[in-house]
């Protein structure tokens, strides 16, 4: 996984110089928690290195305070920030400080406080964007929609469902510009705090364009999904988006209604207080889709794209080779058109012009997942990323035994074939949670497999006394697996024994230690929220 300092960054390759889980799945009794406190530590806090204040906003830091703990900044000689009230809800606190004190200093002395949780830079992000038929004028140059294999009849759901909200974190969006009037609701600014979320960037009108604009209306371009409603919430301006307002964004499009939220940003810094708000959107069913990235070979995937709950998208050409720009990696899971794409602009304009970039493929993915969710509105954010995943195109240069690679992901979004993916049988699957453990006995073996993003297989076992116990689990091609063993204690919560990840992509795991007598819990999943139609074989000894 990606962990280099840098700044978050807007997607777009000019500016870049070239048994499936309900709301609940986060409930104590499932075990998941202990998969999200690994990804913590391993993705948000990477080796310590230098800090590069040019790539913090304004010297500020976020600190979230424990509750009924009282933080003093002003012994740190820390100056309150004006922060939205929803990260005050939070616990979330934005400080600056100032230029004659040591930003390091200050920000290692603030994470020992007792009362704090966490502290850490106001990194900033950026855009990833490098510079029958329907009757929109403009769609004989709109080559992605052809390339996905999108039609008219897909683009228009089933008349009286009800709109899907895909929330487009960004730089605002035009709501009078003619292709999307009628379709963007009010939405937040959290930049300048005005009470729209105008875009006098065109970033994210851009993106929105390519998700919501007006089908078969006899003007402009064609959007993915006529049955969506744009929800708004500017994050950034012309160059960057502080973390903070990141954060800020995605809580309100939680408690908005947002059912896909859209990120066409990213950069090197993983940040705890935007993983505790993605564990949310995901826990209450909500699809993240972000872009990967313009930054290779220099760097992999960014952030957001590259936490695990996140489908990440790359950019390919008009020939479905994976654009040079393109970010990659074992973080990667879909890729989708990103040179050229003919879309809406600011001020009632239309252009392909400097729209090429991660950018501009993560909105083709995330609507394309607003076209599943208008079919089937129960679809939950795994269902969804395995639809997308299942049915992408790979060309023959990008194919290997394990359907995944670090270039291309699952493959290109295909918009047709997404709708007639079926969900693959869990028969037979260990559950995800202690209640349901699927009972085993050492000196055995077991069969089972990541079935789906998210998939985690729990296993129980007893011992009469104290033993060393020796866990192996077979190696799957393309697959990260994951073992973790825990025990309950009195109060019946899972408590952490030890986690096993040490020899990554394509390669099995050995668990070995002494435990005492009584039951265990044995977890295995996949680090990257991956899947395969291939199984694993689990022995214990």
């Amino acid at each position: 996984m990606n962990t280099l300092k840098r700044s978050l960054v807007v997607l777009t390759a000019g500016i870049m110089g070239a048994g499936l889980f309900g709301t609940s799945v986060y409930a104590k009794d499932n075990g998941l928690s202990q998969r999200n406190t690994y990804f913590s530590t391993q993705t948000i806090n990477p080796p310590k290195a230098a800090i590069d204040l040019a790539r913090i906003n304004k010297r500020e830091l976020i600190v979230k305070i424990i509750k009924s703990e009282k933080f003093n900044p002003a012994s740190y000689g820390l100056v309150s920030v004006t922060e939205p009230d929803i990260l005050k809800e939070e616990g979330i606190q934005v400080f600056a400080v100032p230029a004659q004190r040591d930003y390091e200093t200050i920000l290692a002395k603030v994470q020992k406080d007792t009362a704090v949780d966490y502290a850490e830079p106001n990194y900033l992000a950026q855009k990833t964007a490098v510079s029958g038929e329907p009757n929109d004028r403009l769609y004989s140059q709109q080559w992605a929609l052809k390339k996905i294999h999108w039609t008219k009849n897909l683009g228009n759901p089933t008349a009286g469902q009800k709109p899907v909200i895909v929330a487009v974190l960004d730089t605002g969006v035009d709501a009078d510009h003619p292709d999307l009037k009628g379709k963007v609701l009010k939405g937040k600014d959290f930049v300048n705090h005005f009470k729209t979320a105008d875009d006098t960037v065109g970033h994210g009108t851009e993106v929105s364009g390519i998700i919501a604009a007006a089908v078969d209306n006899k003007r402009g371009i064609s959007g993915i999904n006529n049955n969506v409603m744009i929800l708004p919430v500017r994050v950034g301006g012309k160059v960057s988006f502080p973390s903070s307002s990141i954060v800020a964004g995605l809580h309100y499009a939680i408690d908005h209604g947002a059912k896909v939220i859209n990120m066409s940003f990213g950069g090197g810094e993983p940040s705890q207080a935007q993983y505790d708000a993605i564990l949310e959107a995901v826990s209450k069913g909500i699809t993240l889709v972000a872009a990967s990235g313009n930054e290779h070979p220099v760097y992999g995937v960014n952030y957001p794209a590259a936490y695990p709950q996140v489908i990440s998208v790359g950019a390919t050409r008009y020939n479905d080779v994976i654009a040079p720009f393109s970010s990659r990696g074992p973080r990667l899971d879909l890729t989708a058109p990103g040179m050229e794409i003919m879309t809406t602009k600011k001020d009632g304009k239309y252009g392909s012009k400097d729209v090429s970039g991660t950018s501009f493929s993560a909105p083709m993915v995330s609507g394309v997942a607003s076209l599943l969710l208008s079919k089937n509105p129960s679809l939950k954010p795994q269902q969804i990323e395995y639809m997308l995943e299942k049915s992408a195109f790979t060309p023959d240069r990008y194919k290997n035994a394990g359907g995944l690679s670090d270039l291309y992901g699952y493959g290109r979004v295909e918009a047709a074939n997404a709708l007639q993916v079926k969900m693959p049988s869990t028969a037979g699957d260990a559950a995800d949670r202690p209640s349901k453990a699927k009972v085993v006995s050492l000196g055995k073996s077991y069969t089972d497999g990541f079935n789906l993003p998210f998939d985690g297989d729990m296993f129980k076992f007893k011992l009469a006394k104290d033993r060393n116990v020796r866990i192996e689990v077979s190696a799957v091609k393309g697959m990260d697996p994951v073992i973790a063993v825990n025990r309950m204690d009195k109060n019946g919560r899972l408590t952490y024994e030890k986690i096993q990840d040490k020899n990554g992509i394509g390669k099995g795991e050995v668990w070995s230690a002494k435990l005492k007598s009584g039951t265990s819990y044995i977890t295995v999943y996949e680090a990257n929220n991956h899947w395969s139609t291939k199984s694993y074989t689990m022995k214990l000894k």
